[in-house]
């Protein structure tokens, strides 16, 4: 009888002529991969954070809105690139999210109409996928995609810098370089029209075989700016579909409970009797329909007062219009000045926009602005200290309030975060440690026989050893501040860490730690160099230099805007404060460090009743 073995080694077949006879196999399992510590803590504050905003927004309802999803071929690509499936009609996150796991390529566009729920499913479907990820799969991160400028900004250089935005404390470009990231780009018709085919080209340009994105967008929008283009390359589609007329009487009887049943009787025989009615198409809309239980779902109102409306069209207009009235009666009209001056991403670091766009949005005033920095820089540098310090602080302070008004904040000139560097061995950082620690002492001590042995030497080499020592003093400064900074930001939790409030103290801290290292650097100079300024004026200069500091980062630019709006009435005081209400309330929803209306149609029409 034969005996054939086979050990050791992996093999995908095993094949044996001739005769058959026992066959034994033994080969060492292959290892599991190991899970990336970086994605892993990615996904746990992603998860964390739209997890909670899923239950700041009732999607964890005990009865979920029935939305259909169909897919929807016309605007997909090629069966053989995105997947031959025949017509489904999925009714929750977790039948998409499955579907969505076994396309070749695993790209899907979700779209809808206006308020059909796509960034609902879109936040669902990321938390079905953190739920299941391994350790190799790429962790999903959700992105509205209305601040891009596709014919500016690359795709992956934007993703990066607004994603480091989001998780500071996560090396979110090398991830994204290692295609360990998922893009969920919400919000593709919220482009502008004309950059819309622009940015599906290069959304198209910037996938790699097997790189996998999902992507919302109204329907119309989306097929517009495809047939000037292209759809989105190896991709499936789903298009949502209206309510049943039954599932919309289903979610009003369990949103009213048996205690408040009879006020909601006549909506419900209503949408009964009459299922292709003005109330049951209007109500069919997952928007409408969740304004309909928040509008006339509190006590003192009237559920039947939806029955007046002849129309879908002013049943819409009435919710819109008596949302924030319900929920917020006194913060109506500072919405609506908000949703008409700001964009549509409400970040803290782009209120100086507000002040400024009217002059900056001109490139000509933009180099205007830079020349008469330059200009103050230099009579900075003429005046003398001693005898006019008042004059040159203010100078000073002065300079870098406009700057940072000019052009948002230094943070904002920075290049994206770069992948990080090969880890260096411990002996090759002490090294770099001690150079750092020693280079800048043992010039100084070498400049000492230099300036005893050459005759008129003294002057240009104390302007060197100036120069030197607050270089080091700065750079040394600016190193403890940064490893303090991420110390500290570790420390803030999951669901913390990724809002717009955690942003904003970021920026605090980036900016305080800054301006203390630059000035203390700056008062240091000018007591130990040569010729040594006064204790007072040494003093003075270093906290000028500060506050110029602070004034030109964005934390400052966010600062002086504000105060100056808050002072012309047009936005309050504590504007984060309002802003952050305004999301416990329902009227704006948390997109990681940043805000935004809680549907484009209600910004509008904010806007547009101001």
């Amino acid at each position: 009888m034969t005996h054939n073995q086979f050990s050791g080694g992996r093999a995908g077949h095993v094949i044996q002529a001739d005769s058959i006879g026992r066959i034994d196999l033994t080969a060492p399992a292959a290892p599991l991969p190991e899970p990336d510590p970086d994605a892993r803590r990615l996904a746990g504050l992603v998860g964390g954070q739209w997890r909670a905003e899923a239950a700041a927004r009732g999607l964890f309802g005990p009865l979920p809105l029935p939305v259909p999803w169909r897919t929807e071929h016309r605007l997909a690509d090629h069966p053989e690139l995105a997947g031959d499936r025949p017509a489904t009609v999925y009714t929750g996150p977790a039948e998409i999210s499955e579907m969505f796991l076994a396309l070749p390529e695993r790209r899907l566009v979700v779209l809808g109409g206006a308020g059909s729920g796509k960034t609902s499913l879109a936040v669902l479907l990321l938390l079905r996928l953190i739920d299941r990820l391994g350790p190799e799969d790429p962790v999903p991160v959700l992105v509205p995609l209305v601040s891009w400028e596709p014919g500016k900004q690359p795709l992956r250089e934007w993703l990066a810098e607004r994603l480091t935005k989001d998780y500071p404390t996560v090396p979110v470009a090398r991830l994204l370089a290692e295609r360990r990231l998922l893009p969920v780009l919400d919000g593709f018709d919220e482009l502008p029209p004309e950059h819309r085919a622009d940015a599906l080209r290069a959304l198209n340009r910037s996938l790699a075989p097997g790189d996998p994105l999902i992507l919302t967008s109204r329907a119309e929008e989306y097929r517009r700016a495809a047939g000037q283009s292209r759809v989105l390359h190896a991709s499936a589609a789903l298009r949502s579909r209206p309510i049943p007329a039954a599932g919309v009487g289903e979610a009003l009887r369990h949103h009213a409970g048996p205690q408040q049943l009879a006020r909601w009787q006549p909506v419900l025989d209503e949408t009964a009797r009459h299922p292709a009615g003005p109330v049951a198409r209007a109500l069919a809309n997952p928007l409408l329909l969740s304004l309909a239980r928040e509008v006339h779902g509190r006590p003192g109102a009237d559920p039947a007062d939806l029955l007046r409306f002849p129309d879908r069209e002013s049943l819409t207009h009435h919710l819109l219009d008596r949302l924030v009235p319900t929920l917020a009666p006194h913060t109506a009209r500072t919405l609506g000045g908000i949703a008409a001056h700001d964009e549509p991403d409400l970040a803290w670091w782009r209120l100086y926009w507000r002040l400024t766009r009217p002059v900056m949005a001109r490139r000509w005033c933009r180099a205007l602005a830079v020349l008469v920095f330059l200009a103050a820089c230099a009579v900075i540098a003429l005046v003398d200290r001693s005898a006019h310090p008042v004059p040159h602080a203010a100078a000073t302070v002065t300079a870098g309030a406009l700057l940072g008004l000019a052009g948002g904040g230094y943070e904002s000139w920075a290049r994206p975060q770069r992948p990080p560097r090969p880890v260096r061995s411990p002996r090759r950082r002490a090294a770099r440690t001690a150079v750092l620690l020693l280079a800048c002492p043992a010039l100084l001590l070498a400049e000492l026989p230099v300036r005893h042995w050459v005759p008129g030497s003294a002057r240009p080499l104390a302007a060197v050893s100036t120069a030197l020592l607050l270089g080091w003093f700065t750079a040394l400064l600016l190193l403890a501040g940064r490893a303090w900074l991420r110390r500290t930001a570790r420390a803030v939790s999951a669901e913390r860490q990724s809002s717009p409030a955690a942003a904003l103290r970021g920026g605090r801290r980036r900016a305080l730690t800054a301006g203390a290292a630059v000035g203390w650097a700056w008062c240091v100079v000018l007591s130990t160099r040569p010729d040594p300024a006064p204790p007072w004026q040494a003093l003075g200069a270093g906290l000028a230099l500060a506050a110029a500091v602070v004034l030109a980062g964005q934390w400052g630019a966010y600062t002086l805007a504000r105060l100056l709006l808050a002072a012309a009435g047009r936005i309050p005081l504590r504007y984060a404060a309002f802003l952050a209400e305004a999301h416990r309330l329902g009227l704006l929803r948390r997109a990681g460090s940043v805000y935004q209306f809680r549907h484009r149609s209600l910004r509008e029409r904010l806007a547009r009743s101001r």
